[in-house]
């Protein structure tokens, strides 16, 4: 398309003439299919604590003093700081920062592997084309509020260039990641709740992507402890727009949107990392 198109504005209209200026031979994305069992009463939106504001599980508190996190978590880096203690300082921060990029990377590798196992299904089920050519007809459409490009520049399956790469901080990076999978989680968990709400066929695999994002965000928010960093405040629900939250018309395309997202993200992840790590 030539303009770019926000989904949280789309009409039936619209939708429509967006086919027709695309040229590619697929359907408009298929009406979900429920079950015939009637669904139970449901909020529409998720309550409660959101997973992302406590990842690992545990109360984090950091006092300011340079001492890393405190509570429950702290016995890991300390022990870890035990087993270093004969060793020069920076050797110590290079290889805790090593540790760190490897724990980070394989949790988005696993995440990764899963989401790609269901989204080939979901993708030829719901839009009844492959994922490439779903892919390529839906590319130009963003969705401006997960802020994407300001943390994690990066499109599907294009690798980042060497000159941004060499511009990549360790700890920069950390933050970022940190506020862009909290973005990425509002919106997964608002797809995960839709499909087991409605009862949806995809509802399990959704609900194991906001899992596989926990385990990354655990990682992540450990990583900003451990370098004696403070982690910007906790991403609120209410930066997804409630049209995106109630609107049926375009259910299964926001759906398809977040997901790529979701991976594109992780993509990224092994690739900054995995650079950050070459230069240790």
């Amino acid at each position: 398309m030539a303009q770019r198109i926000r989904l949280d504005s789309f009409i039936a209209g619209s939708f429509v003439i967006g086919l027709i200026l695309v040229p590619c031979a697929m359907s408009a994305p298929a009406k979900p299919s429920k079950s015939q069992s009637p669904t139970p009463p449901h909020s529409i939106v998720a309550t409660g604590t959101p997973f992302w504001h406590n990842p690992c599980g545990t109360l984090l508190t950091y006092d300011g003093s340079g001492g890393g996190a405190t509570g429950a978590m702290m016995s890991s880096a300390v022990s870890h700081d035990i087993m270093m203690e004969s060793e020069p300082e920076s050797e110590s921060v290079m290889r805790r920062e090593e540790d760190i990029i490897h724990g980070i990377v394989v949790a988005a590798g696993q995440a990764l592997t899963h989401a790609e196992q269901f989204t080939g299904a979901f993708v030829v089920e719901t839009f009844h084309v492959d994922v490439k050519k779903n892919h390529d007809h839906w590319k130009g459409i963003k969705l401006d509020w997960l802020e994407l490009a300001k943390y994690m520049p990066k499109a599907l399956d294009v690798p980042l260039s060497k000159s941004y790469l060499a511009s990549l901080t360790f700890r920069d990076v950390l933050h970022a990641v940190y506020i862009g999978m909290q973005n990425l989680a509002v919106g997964l968990e608002q797809v995960a709740w839709d499909q087991d709400r409605e009862m949806l066929p995809y509802a399990k695999y959704f609900n194991e992507t906001t899992l596989k994002l926990r385990t990354i965000l655990c990682e992540v928010s450990m990583a900003i402890y451990e370098i004696n960093d403070t982690p910007e405040p906790h991403v609120s629900r209410d930066i997804m727009p409630i049209e995106s939250r109630i609107s049926r018309d375009n259910q299964s395309l926001r759906d398809w949107l977040i997901l790529r997202e979701y991976m594109t993200s992780l993509q990224y992840v092994i690739e900054a990392f995995g650079y950050l790590k070459t230069k240790r």
